[in-house]
């Protein structure tokens, strides 16, 4: 295939998944050789070369105003470095970042819970930009900067914020990756997925699972249990951050949590986070019509850790899950599985979401609209349609090889396809636990 144009990439929420998205693309266009934790280097004839960070919305006054490629590196963000430094694209440079591309103030509606403005600032956000652009002027900053994919790493909670950048990207005409838990509901889904549909768009969401993290873990561990004949009575999943940032170790004090579990510290942030994690669950029972009566299922968001007063104040993007599942199977015997994973957050989910915006773009070329059901079930905890997953994979090899399925083929816009229409894994607006 001949040389393609760049992927053009709006960043909503500059923070520690921004930034090792980032970092990990220049990473891989200096070593070129090496493939490891790249899920596809190739889709549609896309590889990581294609892309470019062309601008990017914030409301921490230490990142707006200020060129992308500095931002990035502003507190309170504490993912690892992957590069030395990050450099702007160039004809000798292996950046990623559009030269002189800026950070611009957006709203800030419920982006920035107000617990958050009570830690320390070493760790967390701290509002007080200059005011911010108006709907209109995100509209035609993002239309200039020629985006072709606008990725929402805005914090878990913030509704109203993602139907704003939604908004903006269908005024815009340009594709949509959503990781955060907003548009979780069906109802919601099926209403958002018409939008894009009449706007000849592209859509992946919602609430991004790590290449290999958590939901990952949950939704191989429980589907080869069922697979095997066993019944899962059991599976409670609970996350927390704690240990060191990867290059960090060298620094001897205690750890505080990532914006990301800082921001999840209060429960009313954490309605539809609860619902997406406990979908991964409840979603491999359900695309094998196995019941789930008297099951305990539960997948709890984040247990924040923090330093007490005093000292250094570090924060940490190591992410721990601990699981435990309890299973039956021949002839009553019992199982018990216990694991612990622990990770780097922020590279976790660059893994999925480079993948999710090559997606997004091969998609819209072959003449697909709405929400992308391969890769949203690969790369998503509650997609529209919840997928075995050898079956999310499939569906991303095929589209990767530009080809259709029975599900993309209904998605042409040539079909005149509809929402209501449309394949979907019902999922309800409420949490089975308080």
């Amino acid at each position: 295939m001949s040389k393609m144009s760049k992927i053009k990439v709006g960043i909503i929420g500059v923070g520690n998944c921004a930034k090792s998205l980032v970092e990990g693309i220049q990473y891989y266009k200096s070593n070129p050789e090496d493939k490891v934790g790249l899920m596809y280097p190739d889709i549609g004839g896309y590889t990581i070369e294609e892309i470019e960070f062309v601008v990017g919305f914030d409301v921490d006054r230490r990142k707006v105003n200020k060129p992308l490629v500095e931002a990035l590196r502003a507190a309170p963000n504490c993912a690892m470095n992957h590069v030395d430094e990050i450099l702007e694209n160039g004809s000798n440079t292996s950046g990623c970042i559009k030269k002189g591309a800026m950070v611009y103030s957006g709203p800030e509606l419920d982006g920035v819970a107000p617990h958050m403005l009570d830690y320390p600032e070493e760790v967390s956000f701290r509002t007080g930009a200059e005011a911010a652009k108006s709907f209109d002027d995100i509209v035609k900053i993002v239309k200039e900067a020629e985006v072709d994919v606008p990725v929402n790493y805005a914090p878990v909670g913030s509704e109203k914020l993602s139907k704003f950048y939604i908004d903006v990207a269908l005024k815009a005409g340009v594709h949509f990756v959503n990781c955060i838990p907003t548009v979780i509901s069906t109802k919601e889904t099926k209403r958002i997925e018409q939008k894009f549909i009449d706007a000849g768009l592209t859509i992946v969401g919602s609430d991004m699972r790590s290449a290999w993290g958590a939901s990952r873990m949950s939704e191989v561990l429980q589907g080869a249990m069922i697979d095997s004949g066993l019944m899962v009575t059991q599976h409670i999943q609970m996350n927390m951050a704690a240990g060191s940032t990867q290059g960090q170790e060298n620094i001897r004090t205690g750890r505080t949590a990532n914006t990301d579990f800082l921001n999840m510290a209060k429960v009313e942030r954490l309605h539809n986070k609860h619902i997406s994690k406990e979908n991964v669950l409840k979603g491999q029972n359900i695309v094998r019509d196995e019941p789930m009566a008297g099951a305990t299922l539960y997948a709890g968001p984040s247990l924040t850790v923090q330093q007490k007063p005093g000292g250094q104040y570090v924060a940490s993007d190591q992410k721990i899950a601990n699981f435990d599942i309890v299973a039956y199977g021949f002839a009553g015997a019992r199982y018990e599985l216990t694991a612990r994973l622990a990770v780097q957050d922020s590279p976790n989910s660059g893994g999925v979401v480079v993948c999710a915006i090559r997606f997004c773009k091969v998609a819209a070329e072959m003449g697909i609209v709405g929400y992308l059901r391969g890769p949203s079930a690969w790369t998503q905890k509650t997609p529209p349609v919840q997928l075995k997953t050898d079956e999310a994979k499939y569906e991303c090899d095929m589209l990767a090889n530009r080809q259709y399925t029975d599900l993309t083929e209904e998605q042409r816009k040539e079909n005149n396809p509809k929402a209501v229409r449309l394949t979907y894994t019902y999922q309800a607006e409420e949490t089975d636990y308080a």
